[in-house]
């Protein structure tokens, strides 16, 4: 039985794509001991209320929906730049070098007042 209860999103965003990646590579599977409900996460169901998973025999399997906007997403501009950074962390992203920091090169910066300050006589 599906599931459906809100409108699908117009964009996935944070909320829906690490679910929507869990499924995909078929690790989102059920935890009744963490997740007593419905077996997963409040993001999972969100998903299935809204058509992109929907309940399989031992996890979260995508919909056709979800299979169409999750290889959307991949495709733009946004989703590569996403998966090449999640791909590689500690691969810098595009952008200037950063320069060294030799010590006494910084300008001096003021100092905060104390909140204290706020009540002085």
């Amino acid at each position: 039985m599906a599931f459906k209860f809100e409108q699908p999103p117009e964009r996935l965003t944070w909320y829906h794509l690490g679910q929507l990646l869990l499924a995909e590579a078929g690790t989102l599977t059920y935890d009744h001991e963490h997740y007593r409900v419905h077996g997963v996460s409040n993001n999972a169901t969100a998903c299935v209320w809204c058509g992109l998973l929907a309940y399989g025999d031992d996890g979260m399997v995508l919909t056709d929906l979800g299979r169409t906007m999750l290889a959307d997403w991949k495709a733009s501009p946004e989703g590569q730049a996403w998966l090449a950074e999640w791909a590689d962390p500690d691969e810098p992203t595009a952008g200037p070098e950063p320069t060294p920091e030799v010590p006494g090169d910084e300008p001096a910066r003021p100092s905060r007042p104390s909140q204290l300050d706020l009540f002085a006589s």
